[in-house]
């Protein structure tokens, strides 16, 4: 039970640190005024915010998360 409560912390946390940071960079994307960039304008505005570590982070725990929240519902029951 403690793998699927952890699991489930940890999926809440990284599916919120996906979130946010693409909601700050769809916000501050008119505000990347070049258009010829080589990573497109959503892309340049995460690497110009530097919220890729963010999204790093997020994708880890998330995983991370489901990982812990599958050991813990198809492991045997501790009794």
């Amino acid at each position: 039970m403690k793998k699927i409560i952890a699991g489930i912390g940890f999926e809440i946390t990284g599916a919120l640190m996906l979130l946010f940071p693409s909601l700050i960079a769809s916000i501050s994307l008119e505000n990347t005024t070049e258009w010829n960039t080589q990573l497109g304008r959503y892309w340049q505005t995460i690497f110009n915010l530097r919220l890729l570590p963010v999204i790093i982070i997020g994708s880890v725990l998330l995983i991370t998360g489901i990982i812990f929240s599958l050991w813990g519902i198809f492991s045997k029951s501790e009794k």
